[in-house]
């Protein structure tokens, strides 16, 4: 049967015026001391009134009494006039300027100057407000998803533990309300979202958008977002170091990136074309840490005549303008595609199994390929993959809708041996890709192609809860 698509996972200064508060005033009268030898000593002025919230009056104190014998108590003094200090202005906020990997932090807006206070007390100057951080740039602030700790092999849940997530995809427009044929594929976590592809069945290479569920479920268009017309032309999907969303791109025949702050695409593309022609039809793809990305190019999707004379895996190494290397053209349509989570052996999936490939220091791959998990894999279609943090496999098997997963104990390089299968997954639907994701990454997320609508469509995005954490894509 025809595979028809797989998926990969692989993300902010201020200036302020100070405005000093001007203020005079001032009066006091002198009290007369009555019957003193020589007259009451005049009563001291009234001290000034401490400062008021909002520059309220002080009341001048009482005159001291005169120091003529037997003579009367000084006048009160006056009350003192109350300040006019003006309120200090308010410190501007830094701007920010974005950065290319991270917007500059704005620097903290100077508070303003405190009025000056007045005889009887000015009103206080505001404090000048903290400038704003700097904009977001590309991939601001994303750290890429890590395993951190030791896990043992987990026991599998069954399938039919999945749940599946309202609305995604919609029946909509794009497919005929559910009518027709889509293919849900390329799931991938990045931030506190999941990001998946739809396509139609035809014409080829067939339009296809990126739809967003986020932590509660709840569904939206990413792109096409409103306004940005065409499609994404996407399949498999992944996730950068700087936390870019990576298409494997039948519509481009290429590699393409879009910004996931705005929702855009990123120009130029990657990479779109080989021997001066575009690839076929990029299925999947995975990203190892120093940015060079792997992915297959099978003709599912193909314009015909295919551009490319084989079907094949290909290379892209980090930096501006890369240009692609062909790592493996003897396998027919490869299809889904991973990393060990020591990054040291390559997954390739294929109709007929799955084969494993050493990759050398400067990412090449050895061309000894092992046969994984050969009991249960080999002469089996395979689609998308995913890894747990024990560095178990699963790979999804679309002929018989399930998943089997593979424990390497500790060797990725080997066999690994079979240690559970997801299956019956709610809606029986053609299995196509996985991924972990959540806050705790703990949930494995289920791609299907089909058709239907509701609770008992082939098609959806379901999700299961694991013991252990895995890889976004």
């Amino acid at each position: 049967m025809r595979i028809t698509l797989t998926s990969r996972s692989s993300a902010v200064v201020l200036t302020s015026a100070l405005a000093f508060g001007i203020a005079a005033c001032s009066g006091s009268s002198n009290g007369t001391g009555a019957a003193g030898t020589t007259g009451g000593t005049a009563g001291t002025t009234g001290a000034a009134g401490t400062t008021g919230a909002a520059g309220t009056t002080g009341t001048g104190t009482a005159g001291t009494t005169g120091t003529g014998t037997a003579g009367t108590t000084g006048t009160a003094g006056t009350t003192g006039t109350a300040g006019t200090g003006t309120a200090g202005t308010t410190g501007t906020g830094g701007t920010s300027t974005a950065g290319t990997t991270g917007g500059t932090a704005g620097a903290t807006g100077t508070a303003g100057a405190t009025g000056s206070a007045g005889h009887a007390g000015g009103t206080t100057g505001t404090a000048g407000t903290t400038g704003g951080g700097g904009a977001a740039g590309t991939g601001s602030g994303f750290t890429p998803y890590a395993c951190s700790g030791t896990f043992a092999a987990p026991t599998i849940p069954a399938g039919s533990a999945a749940t599946r997530i309202a609305g995604a995809p919609p029946s909509d427009a794009f497919n005929n309300s559910g009518n027709n044929f889509t293919n849900v594929e390329g799931p991938v976590w990045i931030g506190n979202a999941l990001y998946f592809s739809e396509m139609v069945n035809s014409p080829n290479p067939p339009p296809a958008r990126i739809l967003k569920i986020d932590a509660s479920d709840t569904v939206t268009m990413f792109y096409p977002a409103s306004g940005t017309g065409g499609d994404s032309g996407s399949n498999g999907l992944a996730v950068d170091g700087t936390g870019r969303l990576i298409s494997a791109n039948h519509g481009a025949g290429g590699i393409v990136a879009f910004n996931v702050a705005t929702q855009t695409k990123v120009t130029p593309d990657i990479v779109d074309t080989f021997g001066g022609k575009r690839f076929n039809s990029p299925n999947d793809l995975t990203i190892r840490n120093d940015g060079t990305i792997y992915f297959t190019d099978p003709s599912f999707q193909a314009a015909s005549p295919n551009p490319q004379a084989t079907t094949g895996v290909y290379m892209v190494p980090p930096g501006t303008s890369p240009t692609a290397a062909a790592i493996l053209t003897s396998l027919s349509n490869p299809n889904g595609i991973t990393l060990s989570l020591d990054q040291l052996t390559l997954y390739v999936g294929h109709g007929g199994g799955v084969y494993s490939y050493p990759v050398n220091s400067n990412g090449s791959i050895g061309s000894t390929a092992t046969h994984v998990d050969p009991p249960d894999l080999d002469n089996n279609a395979t689609d998308g993959m995913a890894i747990d943090c024990a560095g178990d496999l699963y790979v999804v098997r679309p002929n018989t809708k399930d998943i089997v997963v593979v424990s390497f104990g500790g060797n990725p390089a080997g066999a690994g041996t079979k240690i559970g299968t997801i299956s019956g997954v709610v809606g029986n639907g053609q299995l196509t890709n996985v991924a972990f994701g959540g806050t705790d990454h703990k949930t494995l997320y289920i791609t299907a192609q089909g058709t239907g609508t509701g609770a008992t469509a082939q098609r959806g995005v379901f999700k299961l809860a694991m013991p252990i954490p895995g890889m976004p894509y």
